[in-house]
């Protein structure tokens, strides 16, 4: 069981009286990828803008990290969002829409201020629950309220002396860093000085090398692509013109440069211009799209562009990444491409992804966990395999997938009676003669003769769906959907039967 990153405590929202999101609880694991599921309108989306802090609930708390943030702006929470239409700046090409977070947002010391209200955190909610019992007196109600102000202030006090040795600390680490770059390069560039002997010899040998090759060929400029003696003349070269010395010189400059970049930096907590683009490059290298840093945002394809706005999202390494439906506007193929990338990428970042889509198959392929929403309620959470093979209602199995339900009567030991047969089955949480509702997946019927089957029906369509046939069955006026390799005849007759360990009972509600 991994850490609690995230919990949604009795949360409640509405939007013109309509109630939204009722009474949602739900709490999401530190790294783990977790997608909300449902139909338009069930409450996935908002309760997904209700964790980033874009919209804020009617009731209920929202923690991070131990922390409430219910009145923390967005900006303030460890979240980054990737929207459906990836809301790219258009006046700014790849590179700066990406880098666009490091330059304007201090994650560092948003860090800091949320460890440093947590320690307070639940000194004032206990205060807070106090103040709102209608038995407090009212002078333990100007307690509460002056020791909540002492709060306040002691909370702005340790952040700043936080802030000042955390500071502190990046100075030293600088300080330390570039200390020992500029010695080494220094050394280095003493030890070229020493070597102006060398560098003699070597104009010299040069010289003599030069009308050497002239007077073998007779052409001014033979020597320098085509002669015989041309990587001796590269190496004199190097010696002759000091081309260590001038890089070195060069290096020890652009240094020096990068290191009051960094000391600027520190004292802002922010990056600096090189290490900016350093992460830069390697968010756009986890997207692959090296290369096209100075591409407008309109010379991208669809596909390209959802990829920037992931760089965007991921380049501050947020703690919980949000994603809004963003393979919607994908085609099929890169659609697919893209599932399997952002898996892989959750992986190697380790950050928490919370994940919408209205696609069934999409949050089955990608998650860790699945929450199924259905009219702002909760319908079920659970891994994929036990949502798709073990769904607790008939929305959940409608929902996820294609399914076959039936109404049938459980007989005991393990035996259920629907469309008039008995049926072996693995369930055995009801009582001897308890209506029950039967789940039956398309693909887990066997089609077997006539003379074996236990459901006999009537073929009413069949449909090629590239893997298998889809075939639409009519069994004593009800409709079923068989899934097999071979194809049927409209009005032939087929003979079902289905395994004990593929058939699912469900409580009626």
């Amino acid at each position: 069981m991994g850490k609690k990153i995230i919990e949604l405590r009795n949360i409640v929202k509405k939007f013109d009286d309509e109630i939204v999101v009722n009474n949602l609880n739900l709490y999401v694991n530190e790294n783990e990828f977790i997608t909300l599921v449902g139909p338009s309108g069930c409450g996935k989306t908002t309760t997904l803008r209700i964790i980033g802090g874009f919209e804020s609930p009617d009731s209920g708390e929202i923690v991070l990290n131990g922390e409430v943030v219910n009145d923390l702006p967005p900006y303030q929470r460890p979240i980054n969002t990737v929207f459906q239409r990836y809301a790219l700046f258009p006046h700014l090409n790849v590179f700066d829409n990406i880098a666009f977070g490091l330059r304007n947002f201090n994650r560092i010391f948003e860090e800091l201020k949320s460890n440093v209200r947590k320690q307070y955190e639940q000194e004032r909610r206990e205060l807070q629950r106090k103040l709102n019992k209608k038995l407090t007196t009212k002078s333990e109600r100007m307690e509460i309220r002056t020791r909540l102000l002492e709060i306040k202030k002691e909370i702005k006090e340790q952040i700043i002396e936080e802030r000042d040795k955390l500071v502190e600390l990046k100075l030293q680490d600088v300080e330390k860093r570039y200390s020992k770059k500029i010695s080494e390069i220094e050394e280095r560039i003493e030890e070229e000085n020493k070597r102006d002997d060398e560098v003699k010899e070597a104009r010299e040998r040069l010289r003599e090398l030069k009308e050497k090759i002239i007077d073998e060929n007779k052409n001014n400029k033979f020597w320098q692509k085509n002669g015989k003696h041309s990587e001796e003349l590269r190496e004199l070269k190097k010696i002759a013109n000091e081309e260590e010395l001038i890089a070195l010189e060069k290096l020890l400059k652009l240094t020096n440069k990068r290191w009051e970049e960094e000391i600027k930096a520190a004292k802002k907590l922010m990056l600096s211009p090189h290490l900016i683009e350093e992460e830069v490059r390697a968010a756009l290298k986890m997207v692959k799209l090296e290369g096209m840093e100075r591409r407008k945002v309109h010379q991208l394809s669809g596909g390209e562009q959802q990829r920037v706005a992931i760089a965007r999202a991921i380049v501050n390494r947020p703690k919980i990444l949000l994603l809004d439906e963003p393979l919607a506007a994908l085609d099929l193929k890169l659609r697919q491409n893209m599932q399997y990338e952002l898996k892989e990428m959750q992986r190697e970042l380790g950050i928490t992804f919370i994940f919408v889509t209205h696609d069934q198959e999409e949050a089955l392929s990608m998650s860790d966990t699945v929450v199924v929403l259905n009219n702002g309620l909760i319908q079920q959470i659970g891994t994929p395999e036990d949502i798709y093979n073990e769904p607790k209602n008939r929305f959940v199995a409608s929902f996820i997938g294609e399914s076959n339900i039936i109404r049938g009567t459980y007989l005991g030991n393990k035996r259920v009676e629907f469309m008039g047969a008995v049926f072996d089955c693995v369930d055995e949480n009801f009582e001897v003669g308890e209506p029950c509702d039967v789940v039956i997946r398309p693909e887990d019927f066997d089609t077997v003769s006539l003379e074996q089957a236990k459901l006999v029906g009537v073929v009413d369509a069949t449909t090629f769906k590239g893997v298998h046939f889809e075939i639409c069955a009519i069994i004593q006026g009800q409709e079923f959907v068989i899934h097999q390799y071979e194809n049927v005849k409209v009005g032939d007759k087929i003979g079902l039967s289905v395994d004990p360990y593929e058939i699912h009972l469900m409580k009626v509600n």
